[in-house]
């Protein structure tokens, strides 16, 4: 029987190729996504993952995958292949060449061929479809300065118009996936139902409302939720070079600030534990019925979080979709998935879960 899991998948360019290998370990040893989000590159593998044709999600990720990892140069240096993308990728972006239009330009490159390789290589049909898989990925609208979700479902007492934070049930197209990872100046805004949205990374690097807003009551409580996070900060010798620079700073903005947000001075477990306190003293009183209990009941979820971290991104790796590059964290995010379930193994939230 399948263990029942949720996925949130953050953007770090090539530094992807993590979660790809995190999600394939998961997936053999029998865990199954009931819900994922994503955002840029996590949009992308997160729309693999309930996009994948016959259910297939180990070879959807691989396909999607070996279509945007570059072939290598014979006899170029392996540092020399690393920044080869910076040339282009030709499954994903190419360089723009309408030199003639420069003054207007608002990019460097055009995403059109991501367009073409998400929709021959993903089930769409079947992405739409929240009876499959529940799954959403965020973007930044230029519009508010605030986060969207598109999504297939938006669940009960789901946190829809926020502030800085909405939630939008719609039917999902490439362009969609596109827009999470419409990081400028390299790639253009995307435009969508004539709003215009930057990468959802920008606003937030680890979509965790996104996934909460597609959760159902009855898992709030017991089912395991995996993020997967590809900026770890902590303990980190200083930078030694220009690029090891631009690499920490990278690292620094796209970090996960979760614990910051949840945590404080009592950690997680003391903010689920007031949450439990909450509810209990709210019990039978006006304060039930109000959106924003609704939505404080919700982020009880987050005590079923597990944080599966990679290594530290060498410096450029987040542009790195060489063939090497790509295979080495490939295989660092497939170990790191297996060590972190030897080591929390038994999960006893299953029984409720399923």
């Amino acid at each position: 029987m399948a263990k029942p899991m949720a996925l949130i998948l953050q953007g770090g360019g090539a530094l992807g190729a993590f979660e790809y290998g995190v999600v394939t370990a998961l997936v053999d040893e029998g865990w199954h996504p009931r819900a994922v989000t994503g955002v840029s590159i996590g949009a992308i593998n997160a729309a693999s993952i309930a996009g994948a044709k016959e259910g297939d999600i180990a070879a959807s990720l691989k396909n999607i995958w070996q279509a945007i990892t570059l072939p290598t140069v014979p006899f170029l240096p392996p540092g020399r292949q690393a920044n080869l993308s910076l040339l282009g990728n030709p499954n994903f972006w190419l360089s723009r060449t309408d030199y003639w239009n420069m003054p207007g330009w608002t990019s460097f490159c055009t995403t059109a061929p991501m367009l073409a390789t998400l929709a021959a290589h993903l089930d769409f049909e079947q992405l739409n479809d929240p009876g499959h898989m529940r799954f959403g990925v965020t973007a930044t609208s230029l519009h508010t300065g605030g986060q969207t979700t598109f999504s297939n479902h938006v669940a009960q007492g789901a946190h829809v118009a926020g502030g800085h934070h909405r939630a939008v049930r719609t039917t999902l197209t490439p362009s969609h996936v596109v827009a999470s990872g419409s990081l400028p100046p390299g790639f253009p805004a995307t435009r969508i139902d004539g709003c215009e949205y930057w990468d959802g990374g920008l606003f937030s690097n680890t979509p965790i409302d996104s996934l909460l807003n597609l959760l159902e009551p009855e898992e709030i409580g017991s089912l395991p939720i995996f993020v997967v996070d590809l900026f770890p900060t902590d303990g980190q010798p200083a930078p030694a070079t220009m690029q090891e620079v631009q690499t920490r700073a990278i690292a620094l903005q796209y970090q996960n600030r979760f614990w910051d947000q949840y945590g404080g001075d009592a950690r997680l477990d003391g903010f689920v534990a007031m949450l439990d306190k909450l509810e209990t003293v709210a019990a039978g009183t006006a304060v039930e019925g109000m959106p924003a209990f609704a939505w404080l009941m919700r982020l009880r979820a987050l005590r079923n979080l597990h944080v599966i971290a990679a290594t530290p991104a060498p410096a450029g790796g987040d542009h790195d979709f060489s063939q090497q590059g790509v295979a080495g964290r490939y295989e660092a995010g497939y170990a790191a998935a297996q060590q972190y379930l030897a080591r929390t193994a038994p999960w006893p939230m299953l029984r409720s879960a399923a």
